[in-house]
């Protein structure tokens, strides 16, 4: 899907935020200003490599996409980024990636079907952080009010532009908590955050922000 929709899909993600530069939410690049010049950050599942545009100077960066289409208008984008084709399912994706100083992974679990692939994914993640280093992981929220017009189980479609449908595993902080605990990760800190990147609830909140070590 994201192959077919993916130019359009590029043009949706690149409205600012905040300081009208960065495409990101300010909850996401409140985490990016932690990174130091000559650090290093791993963006598993980059889309169209907004990631970059809140991204600090003299901050190396690598972003990975099973979609070739998004991986093409990340490119056009930010040329001058490296941008590598990975299934984050498939441990070839992950043989030569190296380890770094943060691993941002935004919106990407929740449309992991399977258990043991969301814990396989999270135990790489674990493996390719820095002593030191910080994972940086959001799901969207599928509890929040204008999802109740759906069938809410523990996963279900959403839709896009109509035609479209993505498969979702819906989380809660307790589910997301052991998911993270079996993996061997530590959880820092966990919260609903609303677009402004404030803290929210389960009914407000759009994204479940999960940052772990």
């Amino acid at each position: 899907m994201y192959d077919e929709i993916g130019t359009h899909f590029s043009r949706t993600r690149q409205k600012t935020y905040g300081n009208g530069v960065s495409s990101n939410w300010l909850v996401t690049d409140k985490y990016l200003s932690k990174l130091k010049n000559n650090q290093s950050v791993l963006d598993v599942g980059c889309g169209n490599g907004k990631l970059v545009s809140g991204l600090p100077e003299g901050v190396e960066y690598l972003g990975t996409d099973f979609s070739k289409t998004l991986l093409d208008e990340a490119q056009k984008l930010y040329p001058k980024h490296k941008f590598v084709y990975g299934d984050v399912v498939d441990p070839k994706h992950w043989v030569d990636l190296g380890k770094y100083d943060a691993i941002f992974c935004v919106a990407v679990l929740h449309h992991i079907p399977e258990k043991k692939q969301q814990i396989y994914i999270l135990k790489e993640c674990r493996k390719h952080l820095k002593k030191g280093g910080f994972l940086y992981l959001t799901v969207w929220n599928l509890w929040q009010e204008k999802f109740l017009q759906y069938q809410i189980d523990d996963h279900f479609e959403v839709p896009y532009n109509t035609k479209w449908k993505r498969y979702c595993v819906a989380y809660d902080v307790q589910t997301l908590t052991d998911l993270m605990t079996e993996a061997g990760l530590t959880v820092e800190e966990m919260f609903f955050a609303d677009r402004d990147g404030k803290k929210a609830s389960v009914v407000t909140g759009q994204n479940l922000v999960c940052v772990a070590s």
